[in-house]
């Protein structure tokens, strides 16, 4: 536990932590981890993600079908697809050690059509096989992303960008993110090619108004 903080903190990846640990039979890693998931949603009382979060570390962690029906409402408020789409998968199973196979299926389903949206074609196929395992087959459709502006984005490059125009450098950016200066600066390129732009400062402009239309 003691080398967890040199790595870079998303808290979204709790519930995946407690169902690794979980799976190597290690209760007490499994314990800590959701106790700190929870002590980050109580030290911040109004972040829903961090209350979603949360509740699905603990649902795992203890079983309860409930909280992961909570966590699937907050995620589904909230936009982060890719946890939305773990908690439905948990969900689903659940649903399924509990004999409910409709609920299940229907769990699975919304998981699938997130990670096929999502372009996460790993995650996609897993699916796939869970629901062909309830005799439910559903035909792959592929998803072609965005060539130009924010759709067009992978996450390496969303994270690179949100920082950029935070006015954070090269170097600071390389340091929070866990990369080189020169893997900032190839994403950078990427960033100003696909949206169009020439400088850091139309970054910053066009950042806050993709903010401002997420807020109407």
């Amino acid at each position: 536990m003691a080398i967890f903080p040199l790595f870079p903190f998303e808290a979204a990846d709790d519930p995946q932590l407690v169902r690794i640990a979980l799976a190597v039979g290690d209760d007490e890693l499994a314990q800590r981890t959701e106790a700190q998931a929870e002590r980050r949603s109580e030290l911040n009382p109004g972040v829903k993600s961090l209350a979603a979060v949360a509740a699905h570390a603990r649902g795992l962690a203890t079983g309860t079908v409930d909280d992961v029906e909570t966590a699937v409402g907050l995620f589904a408020e909230g936009e982060r697809p890719l946890a939305l789409a773990s908690a439905f998968e948990d969900l689903g199973r659940m649903k399924v050690d509990a004999g409910a196979i409709k609920d299940a299926t229907s769990a699975f389903d919304r998981a699938l059509a997130i990670t096929t949206s999502a372009g996460a074609s790993w995650d996609a196929a897993r699916l796939r096989r869970r629901l062909r395992r309830l005799g439910v087959r559903r035909r792959v459709v592929s998803v072609e992303r965005q060539l130009t502006g924010w759709g067009a984005l992978t996450a390496a490059e969303l994270a690179v960008a949100d920082l950029a125009a935070e006015g954070g450098t090269n170097r600071e950016i390389a340091e929070k993110l866990f990369i080189s200066p020169h893997t900032v600066n190839t994403h950078l390129r990427h960033v100003f090619e696909k949206l169009g732009l020439r400088s850091r400062l139309a970054l910053s402009r066009e950042a806050e108004h993709q903010r401002h239309e997420r807020l109407q």
